[in-house]
């Protein structure tokens, strides 16, 4: 980049910006965001964090598998806000940090192509599709990092050095414990670097080490994996053309009605078109192109990389042991790093400055429409927030949602929405994410000592309420909480010791009165 110095600092001023604005308005709009998982994100970040309180009461139930799980990455840093921060802010922090790295991964990555970084502004188009929506946060940061290691691979087959090799350890290890199915890929996609580039660096040998200690890390996983994480894989074979068709709606079917289908056509325009202007700009400077043929062996490593994720997407299952929606993510993935085939930007200031302004406002509205889908949420959680206010601390806590309507979601931000007391408060839950093995905690067995464990459930507890019989799963608890348009009031009549105690809108709250209701509902 070439320029005054103020024109530079200008432009990443500006690409920050840029970043925070797209990925924090959504987030901030509203005090409950709409998006599926996140109140288990909430809760569970909260489980890390009071683990060692005694009045929280999550020692008697969970026992830590931080490496043979290690979903951790979110968890661990929004405990570490949540000293500061309540759970609920932290978690929104927490899950801002590891969207943002989408953008940041793909800077590295055009870096390590030796073109602009800004070129990775981009990488903001599916920080707010469907895989975000339905809470897959850790996913979304391990694109990311995977993005950021394949850069760093590629400068240290440009020029090594040991800071380079600690930084892609550095990164492996934490994509490691962000999103362990990534990280295969990503050394794989190592070894293709280290391929493709034999001919053209002295360096090679510089990914040795990083590949080694990432292998290491991985077999020492595999060999470890709980249950969960070692399900059966049915491929697709013939594949399934077909899903190409339906890939659009995949990435960007986030909402009821069709805002959602216009918004991302829009910026997939302003895309093409930005595409479109590189080249002519690229056709008429092909002279000052890098030499020593490295851009198209580069080129040719994300294109690969692009080519896997596109098999994946065509191969593997909807569901996979306890993951549901699997395939679908795997075209996220390939459209995230298409940005990094652009063109170089032209070496004047001037041209990135302008860049990151057209990048800035052709991003906008998508900030804007998410937000306010998102403040609309927020106004639907009033009677939610004053409901619970009824319920102390470290409640044993049931909760049954029948009703999912009232959002502009396609898919149900109210599903999960009561796990918001055991983050804010601490006890129990019918239903936790800890149930299903794929946690960096698990439950304890019933015959740990001081254990203190709900009973199990049924898998898709959550998604069927109407498989709730009082006596076989009701015994446990103390509170019941449901969101259901008519009064759930006959699931309870055959206990007439629960009451109910408050009623708001679709909201419905209910407490065992044989039982002590605890100390004061006052918030820790």
């Amino acid at each position: 980049m070439t320029g005054p110095p103020p024109l530079q600092w200008l432009a990443w001023i500006c690409a920050a910006a840029t970043i925070v604005n797209v990925v924090g308005a959504p987030l901030w709009a509203a005090k409950y965001p709409m998006i599926t998982e996140f109140p288990f994100h909430a809760s569970s970040s909260s489980v890390i964090r009071h683990y060692v309180d005694a009045g929280w009461h999550f020692r008697e139930q969970f026992v830590f598998q931080v490496f043979s799980a290690p979903y951790v990455t979110l968890y661990a840093l929004s405990a570490v806000f949540m000293i500061v921060l309540p759970p609920v802010v932290a978690t929104k922090l927490a899950t801002g940090v590891l969207l943002a790295l989408l953008p940041i991964g793909l800077m590295v990555l055009c870096w390590g192509m030796r073109k602009s970084a800004l070129l990775g502004l981009w990488g903001l188009i599916p920080v707010w599709g469907v895989p975000a929506h339905l809470g897959f946060v850790s996913f979304l940061g391990g694109l990311g990092l995977f993005a950021m290691a394949l850069g760093l691979a590629l400068r240290i087959a440009d020029d090594s050095s040991v800071k380079l090799q600690g930084a892609l350890i550095g990164v492996l290890v934490l994509l490691f414990f962000t999103h362990v199915f990534r990280f295969p890929l990503a050394l794989m996609m190592i070894v293709v670097v280290g391929v493709a580039m034999r001919e053209r660096s002295d360096d090679i040998k510089g990914l040795v080490i990083p590949v080694g200690i990432g292998g290491a890390l991985f077999v020492a996983w595999w060999s470890t994996r709980p249950e969960a994480l070692a399900p059966d894989i049915a491929l697709a074979w013939p594949p399934d053309w077909s899903r190409f068709a339906m890939a659009p709606g995949y990435v960007s079917d986030i909402f009821i009605g069709d805002a959602d289908t216009r918004m991302f056509r829009r910026t997939g325009l302003l895309f093409a078109v930005t595409a479109a202007v590189l080249l002519v700009i690229a056709g008429a400077r092909l002279r000052r192109w890098p030499r020593g043929g490295w851009v198209v062996p580069a080129h040719a490593v994300v294109g690969v990389a692009i080519f896997a994720f596109l098999c994946l997407y065509l191969l593997l299952p909807m569901e996979l042991g306890v993951w549901l929606y699997v395939f679908p993510r795997e075209i996220t993935a390939a459209a995230f790093l298409l940005p990094a085939l652009l063109p170089n930007l032209p070496r004047k200031t001037w041209a990135h400055l302008g860049f990151v302004l057209w990048t800035a406002v052709a991003l906008a509205p998508m900030a804007e429409l998410v937000a306010g889908a998102h403040k609309e949420f927020s106004t639907t959680t009033v009677h939610f927030r004053e409901l619970i206010r009824e319920i102390p601390r470290a409640p044993k806590l049931l909760y049954l949602v029948y009703d999912h309507e009232g959002s502009r979601a396609q898919h149900s931000p109210y599903v999960h929405l009561p796990a918001y007391v055991q983050a804010e408060r601490g006890g129990w839950l019918s239903f936790h994410i800890a149930r299903l093995g794929a946690s960096p905690f698990r439950y304890r067995g019933p015959n740990e000592p001081d254990a203190e464990v709900p009973p199990s459930t049924p898998l898709r507890w959550e998604w069927s309420p109407q498989l709730f019989q009082l006596d076989e799963h009701g015994e446990f608890f103390d509170w019941f909480l449901v969101r259901r348009i008519s009064s759930p009031d006959s699931l309870f009549a055959a206990d007439p010791s629960i009451l109910r105690v408050a009623h708001f809108d679709n909201w419905w709250l209910y407490h065992r009165k044989s039982r002590p209701a605890g100390p004061s509902a006052e918030t820790p």
